[in-house]
C-alpha cells in the first residue's frame, strides 16, 4: 500500500563506506542519494519552511553520515543525521522527486551556495590554547 504515493520502494540499502543511500523503486529504477545530499534536502519545516521562501540553505555537510533509518508506517522513512538533525519525514514521493529530479536539484543546490558565499566543507573554527 502507498498511501497516496505513486511510487513506493521495493528496498532502502544504506552503503556507510560510500556514504550514499540506495533505493529501488518498484517501477525498476535505482536511485544513489549521498547522505549529503539527503541532509540539505530535508523536508522538515525547520530545513524546507512553510514555503520556499522560508527555506534555508543548509551548508557544511559534506561529511554527514546517516545513524538510522527507521519506516514511518507505509508511506516515510525517519533519517537521523549524524549532526543530530531528526526532524525530517521523508515520504516515499519526496524521495522518489529527490531521485528523478537529483541532478537539477542538486545543481541548483551547489548554485544557491555559490551565490550566498557558503560552502559544503564544515568550517573550522579554532579553539585558543591557554599558554
Amino acid at each position: 500500500m502507498s498511501y497516496g504515493s505513486q511510487h513506493i520502494p521495493t528496498e532502502i540499502r544504506q552503503k556507510r563506506a560510500e556514504r550514499v543511500v540506495e533505493i529501488t523503486w518498484d517501477t525498476g529504477e535505482k536511485f544513489r542519494y549521498t547522505m549529503e545530499y539527503l541532509r540539505v534536502q530535508c523536508p522538515c519545516a525547520k530545513c524546507a519552511g512553510h514555503t520556499p521562501e522560508e527555506a534555508q540553505l543548509i551548508d557544511g555537510q559534506q561529511d554527514v553520515t546517516i545513524s538510522a533509518i527507521t519506516p514511518v508506517g507505509h508511506y516515510a522513512v525517519k533519517i537521523v543525521f549524524s549532526d543530530g538533525h531528526d526532524s525530517g519525514l521523508y515520504s516515499w514521493e519526496t524521495l522518489f522527486e529527490l531521485g528523478i529530479n537529483q541532478e537539477a536539484i542538486w545543481a541548483a543546490y551547489l548554485e544557491a551556495l555559490k551565490v550566498a558565499g557558503k560552502r559544503r566543507k564544515a568550517s573550522v573554527i579554532p579553539i585558543a590554547v591557554a599558554s
